[in-house]
């Protein structure tokens, strides 16, 4: 199977993951490649597993991830071993390896597809494998290679919940008492615990591959493997609401990467038609892209209005002729009005009860109810088992806290209750769209510190393309990133936002949280007002918030704008107190779309239209006990 380079698509991943995209001192990206030799396998169908379901993206993954390494960053063919679908047998895989391992240069091993527990020991599936334990090889004898580097896209144990809309990759070729892993070992090799596939923006996608690909690829320059790493974490957590475990020891991670992109042109056309990969832009993004939003070249010279997205893929017309491999850059995110929440019913509930729910959602303007063929899913919909009482998950399966109510209820009574929450489900989720700390450029940087018990640093963020060098005095180097766990803080302790406008203009703040536990709350940056103009310059305290009450997600937006933010402080009213102010789910969902309104240059119209040079939307993700 070959693929054009129009199916780049998805596929940055793997390669982005390894070692060998670092830039060495003086020399090129694709000279420090060539000692490299890749051996890519993805597997699909396992044909002597009866009954095992057919995985439906590690086939294209591993030629993706060819295409990569051939027209990206200067692999030959002769570099690379492809081994795929009944090819991929445990002993062409064995004996490739021996070959690579006798050439003496390094090697990378990419894997997708199944993953297995055997023995208590993780091991991965290939194309011959039987539930007798054939066709199986334990990850400890593959990282026993020298000098070898491994990326998996796989799982090993049984996953939390099953779901028509998650594909995960894991299969049990003997009976597994627990959810353990194993001992998974850790020295060159990069992988997360999360092993599931499912539909964003119609392409079938491993969920750490999309995503980690994305800020790889976003970040670049002096970025770290390990600031990657952190918004991947802080990402896939948000999105699915799951404990993400990364494994990423033996790798470096304060080596510069190349310079970062959100797209680059793979194909031209008549009247400078392009193809554009947009392996920079978040997947969960792309899907709410509309037409015409705008790219440029790095210097903004010549510009691309975007005619459609499909996939990760985009088709345009560049202002100026344009070369494929040249890089392009988000200038304008145009997003529609007619956003919905999206909202996938639990599989447990019987066929009356998913009758009755659609029927009382149907009522919801803003909410669409998916099937099994369409993608993640914002949020779903379930019923207590015990008191009969209906609720929302997260998509992994994790109950949002006090979604339940203690009493058995119908599902017009349940939806009715629940409607508050939803409505701030989706004010959330427009928050969540306009985060933009790798394309923005405006020139703010805004730090979180731990007040007490203890006084510590604990993040910090800056978009790495504003124009203005980042200053000295924000060149503290951060604790190094625990990837085992979300950001955890406990109750009672003290934490404090500051932030630093380091560009030209003044600045206008606002502050939204997203508690998981209660809903939307705004914080009060003054006194008399929810926002705060920071002039040029100014480096000053943000808020300082002592964490009163557990929760199990926290996000907060930090949204920094030059234009006036006029429309959300006529909606708004004053501040009564310094503690956050819980907002009623509708009238969370109206605050929200007033800020939109402000950050658009087309406020009026069926579209916002936000300028990536005027606004800069930073989430940070904590967990309280």
């Amino acid at each position: 199977m070959r693929l054009s380079r129009r199916s780049f698509l998805y596929g940055a991943a793997a390669l982005t993951l390894m070692p060998w995209v670092w830039q060495t001192a003086g020399g090129s990206l694709a000279d420090s490649l060539r000692p490299w030799r890749a051996l890519l396998i993805g597997i699909n169908h396992y044909p002597q597993l009866a009954g095992v379901p057919p995985l439906t993206g590690c086939l294209m993954d591993v030629e993706l991830v060819k295409n990569l390494l051939l027209d990206g960053w200067g692999l030959a063919d002769s570099d690379i071993t492809l081994l795929t679908e009944q090819a991929a047998t445990l002993d062409a895989v064995q004996e490739t390896l021996g070959v690579l391992e006798h050439s003496g240069q390094t090697l990378l091993v990419y894997f997708s597809g199944y993953g297995t527990l055997w023995q208590q020991q993780p091991a991965l599936v290939f194309a011959n494998a039987t539930t007798a334990g054939e066709g199986i090889l334990p990850l400890a004898e593959l990282l026993r290679i020298k000098r070898v580097q491994v990326w998996l896209d796989s799982r090993f144990s049984p996953p939390p919940i099953e779901g028509e809309m998650l594909r995960w990759r894991f299969v049990p070729l003997q009976p597994v008492e627990t959810r353990s892993t194993g001992q998974v070992p850790k020295d060159h090799l990069l992988w997360a615990d999360l092993g599931v596939e499912t539909h964003l923006n119609g392409v079938p996608m491993g969920l750490f591959t999309a995503s980690f690909s994305h800020y790889l690829a976003a970040l670049g320059g002096d970025r770290p493997l390990a600031t990657s790493l952190m918004y991947t974490a802080d990402e896939l957590r948000w999105q699915t609401g799951a404990e993400i475990h990364l494994v990423s020891d033996g790798l470096p991670r304060n080596v510069p990467l190349s310079h970062g992109f959100d797209g680059v042109v793979q194909s031209t056309g008549r009247d400078r038609a392009l193809q554009v990969w947009c392996g920079g832009l978040s997947p969960w993004l792309l899907a709410h892209c509309h037409p015409h939003s705008r790219w440029s070249t790095a210097d903004g010279a010549t510009v691309v209005n975007i005619a459609s997205f499909n996939g990760l893929m985009a088709q345009g017309v560049s202002s100026q002729p344009l070369q494929v491999g040249d890089r392009l850059y988000e200038q304008q995110r145009r997003l529609g009005k007619n956003l919905h929440l999206h909202v996938a019913l639990d599989t447990k509930l019987s066929k009356i009860e998913r009758v009755d729910a659609i029927n009382a959602l149907t009522n919801e303007e803003k909410v669409a109810v998916l099937n099994s063929s369409d993608p993640l899913p914002d949020v779903v919909l379930t019923k207590s088992e015990t008191v009969g009482s209906y609720g929302l998950e997260w998509p992994v399966g994790t109950l949002l806290q006090h979604s339940c109510s203690g009493t058995n209820e119908a599902a017009k009574a349940g939806i009715r209750r629940l409607t508050p929450l939803l409505n701030a489900l989706l004010a959330q989720k427009w928050l969540t769209l306009t985060l933009n700390p790798t394309s923005s450029q405006v020139a703010v940087c805004t730090t979180l510190e731990q007040l007490s018990p203890t006084a510590k640093l604990l993040s910090r963020q800056s978009p790495p393309r504003s124009p203005n060098p980042l200053p000295d005095v924000l060149s503290t180097n951060l604790p190094a990133t625990n990837l085992d766990m979300p950001l955890t803080l406990a109750k009672g302790d003290t934490c404090r936002w500051s932030l630093y406008n380091y560009s030209d203009r003044p600045l206008n703040i606002v502050a939204f949280a997203w508690d998981s536990s209660q809903g939307i709350l705004l914080l009060p940056l003054q006194t008399q007002s929810w926002q705060l103009v920071v002039a040029p310059g100014l480096n000053i305290p943000l808020y300082t918030w002592t964490l009163n009450r557990p929760c199990q997600w926290l996000k907060v937006f930090i949204i920094s704008s030059h234009r006036p933010l006029t429309r959300f402080s006529q909606l708004s009213s004053h501040p009564s107190h310094s503690e956050p102010l819980l907002i009623s789910g509708e009238d969370s969902l109206a605050l929200v779309l007033s800020l939109l309104a402000d950050l658009s240059s087309e406020p009026e119209g069926n579209e916002f239209c936000l300028d990536v040079r005027e606004w800069c939307t930073q989430g940070f993700t904590l967990r309280v006990v």
